[in-house]
């Protein structure tokens, strides 16, 4: 279990540090995309303190695409999340996010889609 938490905050780490790093042109990383719709994606969950998302080694983890390559740079996002229903019962959801940013730091969240599997 601990080995388990370690690399989750490891892995996390070093996410934060390349979504921070953006791409050098001023465009953020379409990883940054992907961390930010699965906050509003856990915003809409009923439970969300019980959200689990892939790791970035999974194969599960986030696809993004690039809607525009200039400001607002426009992302979709999909993929899939584990989280406790109403009932408790825990369920995977696919999801589909579509943001947008002028500066990497203020992002909007136009569309968020939740189907449960």
């Amino acid at each position: 279990m601990r080995t388990r938490t370690t690399t989750a905050l490891i892995t996390a780490g070093l996410f934060l540090a390349l979504a921070a790093c953006g791409s050098g042109d001023g465009k953020p990383l379409a990883e940054s995309a992907a961390v930010m719709c699965e906050g509003f994606v856990k915003q809409r969950l009923k439970s969300p303190g019980t959200a689990k998302f892939p790791g970035v080694m999974d194969g599960d983890y986030a696809k993004t695409t690039v809607l525009s390559d200039t400001k607002p740079w426009k992302y979709k996002v999909t993929g899939v999340v584990d989280s406790q229903n109403g009932f408790g019962a825990t369920v995977r959801s696919s999801w589909t996010c579509t943001t947008s940013t002028e500066d990497d730091n203020t992002w909007t969240a136009h569309e968020v889609k939740l189907v449960q599997r």
